[in-house]
């Protein structure tokens, strides 16, 4: 039963990236990107399955709509914008986390704790040419910055 569940989220995140990866431009030409990534660990450990949301915070970036990814086995993730792994415009962006329990309940592993873009401590400005590796950035199941 478990393998099953395995299958079946990781047939749902694959899914969600290929839709969300379409090759089709929409909407004029595309915005140049800079590569964002980092690991994300909660509580010590690689998060696989996290949710990782980039909100572009108004009036410092073209981009108009926030870029989703997903944490791999190992806990990393590259932003992309048109692709996987495209990166973002230019910009400063307010990054939240969720982490979504498999089942029924969707329930978030981080308890809502990096989910409210107003109190996230995680913002990143992308500058054209400039490395954007985050390294690690570390959260808790108890919500509190240690």
């Amino acid at each position: 039963m478990m393998t099953l569940r395995v299958v079946f989220v990781t047939f749902l995140l694959i899914s969600l990236v290929v839709v969300g990866c379409s090759s089709k431009v929409v909407g004029g030409p595309r915005l140049k990107t800079t590569p964002l990534s980092a690991t994300v660990h909660v509580d010590g450990e690689p998060a696989a399955g996290l949710i990782v949301t980039a909100l572009p915070d108004a009036g410092s970036s073209s981009a108009k709509r926030p870029v989703i990814t997903i944490t791999d086995a190992k806990g990393k993730f590259s932003a992309g914008t048109y692709q996987a792994g495209d990166g973002l415009p230019e910009g400063t962006y307010t990054l939240v986390f969720r982490w979504p329990t498999i089942g029924e309940s969707r329930k978030d592993k981080l308890n809502g704790s990096y989910a409210e873009p107003k109190e996230s401590k995680h913002k990143v400005t992308i500058v054209d040419g400039k490395s954007n590796d985050l390294g690690v950035i570390d959260l808790y199941t108890e919500g509190s910055e240690k």
